[in-house]
Order: C-alpha cells, then structure tokens, then sequence
C-alpha cells in the first residue's frame, strides 16, 4: 500500500460562522496538530453516536485511526472541523469529511457533532461548506451510509436534497447526492 503524502495547508478554506443561538465558530481544514482535539472530540461522543459514525463504539481510538483522521493529503482526503473558544482554549466539536472513491469524481462523505453541539445548525453548516469545497476539487457525486435510527443525519441528508435509498439493509440507508 502507497504511504500517504501529507498535503499543503488549504487555508482558503477557513471560515466563521455564527449559529442560531450566536456561537462563533471557526470552520477550518483538520491539521495533524489537531490529534489531541480529534481525540477529546471521539472521546465526548456517546456510544450511540461514536457507533452512527464510525459503525463501532470503540471506547479508545488506536493511533491508526488518529493518524487516519488527522493526517491527510487534502486532495483524496478532505476534513474540515468546527473549532469553539472555550475558557480560552481551543475545542473541537464536530469534523465532516471526505474520501474520494473510484471514479476520481465520486466520494464518500461522513460527518459526526459532539453530542452537546447537536440540533444547533452546526452540521447544515459543516455540510454546506464541505460540498463548496467538493465542488471546488471537481467531486461530481455524493454517497455514504447512515443507520435508519440515526434520525438527525437522516434529517440533514433529506433537507439537503440527497436521495435516500429505500434498500435498507441492516438497518442502514444509503444516501446519494449529485453536485452537477
């Protein structure tokens, strides 16, 4: 397997963001200094919602899925985070991504919010400025896979306008989504 390079900073990407109830937020690619924050945000998530994204309900993550999550090239693999000031500090309390699939213009995306940051706006954001960036790197289609009980990305998928299949298998929906 080809080690992955480790790409340029797309700082082009940055933005602020307010949400419903005034909470500045800053929208900005992961970076792998990010690990630690990464870490503190998969650690707040509840089983449930660790297992709606990730498929398992790890109670640690490995340093392979760190390292998966935080370092990445920016062109086959793209990550943006919410980052809040909190106390001074720096947090992180959602990230949306993609990984481009075969052909190069398809990619599976996936988001997941910590659960204190839910029903805010935070993931409509997150989403809509994902597919801005998908769109400026050419991606043409859209899909991923999301559990039938995880009813607030399922929201989010449908007021986005992504069709959701109706072949439910598992208990899972595949969703899909056009950017031409």
């Amino acid at each position: 397997m080809k080690k992955q390079q480790l790409g340029v900073y797309p700082q082009q990407f940055e933005k602020k963001i307010k949400l419903r109830d005034g909470t500045k937020v800053l929208l900005r690619p992961i970076k792998p200094m990010d690990a630690d924050n990464w870490v503190e945000l998969y650690n707040s998530l509840s089983s449930m919602s660790k297992y709606y994204r990730f498929f398992t309900s790890h109670r640690e993550p490995t340093p392979k899925m760190i390292k998966q999550y935080t370092e990445i090239d920016y062109v086959n693999n793209f990550a943006i985070v919410a980052i809040i000031k909190e106390d001074g500090r720096e947090m992180m309390v959602g990230v949306a991504r993609y990984v481009l699939d075969p052909p190069p213009d398809s990619a599976e995306l996936a988001i997941a919010i910590a659960d204190a940051w839910q029903g805010k706006g935070l993931g409509t954001k997150m989403l809509l400025h994902i597919l801005n960036i998908m769109i400026r790197h050419k991606i043409k289609k859209i899909h991923g896979d999301v559990f039938l009980e995880n009813r607030r990305m399922l929201q989010l998928m449908y007021k986005g306008g992504f069709e959701l299949k109706k072949e439910d298998s598992h208990g899972i929906r595949h969703f899909e989504f056009s950017l031409q």
